[in-house]
């Protein structure tokens, strides 16, 4: 099994708790969402209509898109509410002394 390899992304004090923050890794534009310690990477396009969740809400663990309102699981990037039917991408993240790093792999990166 290969090993996933972790790029840093932010400081978790950088990643308001219960909310979320976009960056950018590798040319592909992402989201970390913190909600109870936890920590979440997705990428920052909505599957309904192609725009950022930039200006957007979270609500526990659902991410609300600002355009239309499509909702999305933080957890897995699966879609649990219309307008979208598509699931978004999500990354495996972690925290390691107090950073957070997400793992991409080629295949996702590809296709950014």
């Amino acid at each position: 099994m290969t090993e996933l390899a972790y790029s840093t992304v932010a400081a978790t004090d950088e990643i308001p708790e219960r909310g979320f923050s976009s960056f950018e890794i590798n040319g592909l534009e992402i989201i970390i969402c913190s909600f109870r310690d936890d920590y979440y990477a997705l990428e920052n396009r909505c599957s309904h209509a192609l725009s950022s969740f930039d200006g957007g809400r979270l609500r526990a663990w659902t991410l609300i898109c600002p355009l239309h309102g499509g909702t999305f699981d933080i957890r897995d990037g699966s879609c649990t509410g219309l307008p979208a039917k598509r699931p978004i991408q999500s990354y495996p993240c972690r925290v390691k002394n107090g950073m957070v790093e997400v793992a991409l792999d080629a295949a996702s990166a590809a296709t950014a």
